[in-house]
């Protein structure tokens, strides 16, 4: 009996909806060199033999679509897809007379909207009528050239629970509730109001270890500084072999000079020669959600508008600036950086960040932030819980065996001596499913 389709020759099928007449519509990826990604859709009667209509959706950010979802949450429909190597979301309407996806806003392949800004892919949703949600899984690949040896390659993530914001016009995601019942009660240990110094390079957390762990962290820090602190998880007594999973924030986003945002460039902008006219051509289009200026090159080939907020790295040769909200938000980076993961030359060492919008009136000046953090010996999974905003997964291969330890950092504290406290912090060992 198979393939049930043969035309147009794509890849990863998903059941997408179905209308009064009883027809089954059913999606999956496609795409050209010339056309673009596409989601295309088919009609059924029977579930069995299916009729082509046409791309349901598509565009130009990359040649080919892999796992396509559509669904429904609350009164919005939701199309997702695996593209440029990441999973993006879109939120907008089907049109009933011509069957085609509308966004609202931004469409796939622009980086203000992934689902996990780590290594997740291929993701899939399904929705759980027990308790009323839409879930979605990613798959994790290996970051390091040592998979042949363990004789096996990736794993799913855990599984989350994907909902909208407020407004109905993102999509956000956090942890489902039933992970909380793989805690080990016994194993639970509690710190509150600890008062980080001012240069804290490393110090253990006491008594705490473990490479099967979730931590729930609750951090309260001054708002507008230049700070980079920290948690720091899988790490040796010494510190020597560790992934840090950081906070930084900068006092002002708006022009920063001699700081590069590098990545996620969707436009370089023609005879621009000063880093004002960057500025102003990110401000003009709805997609800029960042911009850089390279100070040494051509005057056609420095300035980078970015479909999202890349992590900040130090160079002198460029001036950068994040796009301001108008309700005064201000942004921070959430990072986890893997420079002392691991030792392998050929596993991956490089940082993954999520920028997160913070409400710029907050309590006396300070920020607060929730993370709850997942570490299952070589994959991390890190979330903001409360309001679901962004989602991080990262995969290290620490190779101590004593690199099971968790400790506090920081590498930039406050100008006026406001302090960075960490309001509470909880730790459980995690039990297995499979016992």
């Amino acid at each position: 009996l198979n393939p049930l389709i043969t035309y147009p020759n794509g890849r990863d099928p998903s059941t997408a909806f179905q209308d009064n007449e009883k027809n089954y519509y059913l999606i999956y990826g496609y795409g050209t060199d010339e056309l673009g990604g596409q989601a295309v859709l088919f009609i059924s009667k029977d579930f069995s033999n299916w009729t082509y209509l046409h791309p349901i959706h598509s565009n130009r950010y990359d040649k080919f679509w892999e796992c396509p979802d559509i669904f429904n949450i609350t009164n919005r429909v939701v199309l997702k897809a695996s593209l440029l190597g990441r999973d993006f979301w879109t939120i907008g309407d089907i049109d009933p007379n011509q069957l085609i996806f509308i966004p609202i806003d931004h469409d796939l392949g622009e980086f203000v909207q992934l689902i996990d800004h780590g290594k997740f892919y291929a993701s899939k949703t399904f929705y759980d009528p027990m308790n009323d949600q839409q879930i979605i899984m990613g798959w994790t690949s290996e970051d390091d050239n040592l998979g042949p040896q363990r004789g096996w390659q990736g794993f799913h993530t855990l599984p989350r629970a994907i909902f909208l914001s407020e407004d109905g016009l993102e999509l956000r995601s956090r942890p489902i509730e039933a992970l909380r019942t793989l805690r080990d009660s016994q194993s639970h240990r509690h710190f509150n109001d600890i008062i980080l110094p001012r240069e804290l390079p490393f110090q253990l957390i006491p008594n705490v270890n473990g490479n099967q762990i979730e931590i729930e962290i609750n951090w309260q820090f001054p708002m507008n500084q230049n700070l980079d602190f920290g948690l720091i998880v899988l790490s040796t007594p010494d510190g020597t072999q560790r992934t840090n999973v950081g906070i930084t924030s900068r006092n002002n986003t708006t022009v920063m000079m001699n700081w590069d945002l590098p990545g996620w460039d969707y436009l370089s902008v023609p005879n621009i020669s000063e880093s004002s006219g960057c500025q102003l051509s990110c401000n003009r289009d709805n997609r800029c959600q960042a911009w850089t200026f390279v100070k040494d090159q051509q005057i056609n080939k420095n300035c980078f508008l970015k479909s999202g907020v890349p992590f900040l790295i130090s160079n002198l040769d460029c001036v950068s600036g994040v796009k301001q909200r108008e309700n005064n938000e201000q942004i921070i980076w959430v990072y986890m950086n893997r420079t002392l993961s691991q030792k392998n030359p050929n596993a991956a060492h490089g940082p993954i960040h999520a920028p997160v919008w913070l409400e710029a009136t907050s309590t006396n000046n300070q920020w607060f932030l929730q993370l709850d953090i997942f570490v299952d010996h070589s994959v991390i999974e890190i979330f903001e819980p409360q309001q679901g905003r962004f989602a991080i997964t990262g995969r290290v291969y620490p190779e101590e065996d004593n690199a099971n330890n968790l400790a506090v950092y920081v590498n930039n504290a406050s100008s006026n001596n406001e302090n960075i406290i960490v309001n509470t912090i909880d730790i459980w060992n995690l039990n297995t499913i499979w016992a």
